[in-house]
């Protein structure tokens, strides 16, 4: 089936029908292809899965360890790449599945990491664009051409998930994540354009902050990491951090003061009473608190508030770059100096 190529002429993915069809393109693509694979693994003799992956490609696979242990017996471990090549598991054998993940494809220790699973036998696939050092290199490829990189690799981390959940969990769990992702391409679009006007106001209130402390915990957590270290600090050059909220009393929760500006994230699972504890706290000694809620769209499945949360906090983050005269696409290091 043929690969079909996105592009947001504004910079914006937001703009339009861009990341609806995206998200379309790519379920009809490759939800039967990541189904099968996962069946082949599970029938082949499977006993572990790693999630390899840096940056953006680290964060969209922390929902996956969540969901595999939530709902698997099947034990699942998420890695950054050089965590993966350095550590190379003792446990990783050719009864093990690799997923790896990097937009460009040529991440340098998503491609060792991926000679350390091929060394030890184990089952590989790889999220990237098309053709790339990854795609051709991995047992199985999962690919797209969008601008919206980082939720074109979170909807397939999820399909991987839900699959081997069918497989290896309660098989009702499996298939009613994956109905949830069926629904996700006309979701996000109807919550792009219910989120953008609170999410501008925002940006013109906050524009002169130096940065955020950004806290979320459970499925959310790997979103609050990507905003930190992507939007904030890479793309918008501000100060952030971000903090589990499960982790808030013990010890961040020092660093609260009046005015403090801070980004909550809130689901609709069983970890929401651990992020409205700390975000109770924070108001209680006078921080300058965003919340971004799920009950917001509440239409959307607990499980995958990840994608729900990502669009008004994408908005925020392109209102920042338009308020702040700083193109989100800026940089002065990532491909410009050796590192």
């Amino acid at each position: 089936m043929r690969i079909r190529a996105f592009a947001a002429p504004s910079g914006n993915y937001l703009d339009g029908t861009v990341l609806r069809d995206t998200l379309a393109d790519i379920l009809e693509r490759e939800a039967e292809n990541v189904a099968r694979t996962v069946d082949a693994w599970v029938n082949g003799g499977l006993d572990h899965v790693y999630f390899v992956g840096c940056g953006g490609s680290r964060a969209i696979m922390e929902p996956a360890k969540w969901l595999m242990d939530r709902f698997s017996p099947l034990p699942a471990d998420r890695y950054s790449g050089w965590e993966f090549v350095c550590r190379a598991p003792r446990r990783l054998t050719e009864r093990s599945a690799v997923v790896l993940a990097s937009h460009s494809g040529t991440t340098e220790e998503i491609l060792r990491g991926l000679e350390v699973a091929r060394e030890r036998g184990a089952r590989t696939a790889g999220f990237s664009l098309p053709d790339t050092p990854l795609a051709r290199q991995v047992d199985a490829s999962f690919v797209y051409q969008s601008p919206a990189a980082n939720l074109s690799k979170l909807i397939l981390t999820y399909l991987v998930t839900a699959n081997l959940i069918r497989r290896t969990g309660p098989a009702d769990e499996g298939e009613r994540l994956l109905a949830a992702i069926a629904k996700l391409p006309d979701l996000v679009h109807s919550i792009k354009e219910a989120a953008e006007a609170r999410s501008r106001e925002l940006a013109a209130k906050y524009k002169d902050r130096k940065g955020f402390y950004v806290v979320g915990t459970g499925p959310l957590a790997g979103l609050a990491y990507q905003f930190q270290i992507c939007t904030l600090m890479e793309m918008l050059w501000m100060h952030a951090a971000s903090i589990n909220a499960a982790e808030f009393r013990h010890g961040p929760f020092e660093i609260v003061d009046k005015d403090l500006p801070m980004i909550f994230l809130l689901g609709a699972d069983e970890s929401r009473p651990i992020a409205e504890r700390a975000l109770a706290f924070a108001q209680r000694h006078g921080a300058d608190t965003i919340v971004f809620d799920l009950r917001d769209f509440p239409e959307v499945d607990p499980d995958l508030a990840p994608f729900a949360i990502h669009i008004p906090l994408q908005w925020f983050a392109w209102y920042l770059s338009k308020e702040r005269t700083h193109p989100l696409a800026t940089r002065r290091y990532i491909g410009k100096v050796p590192y």
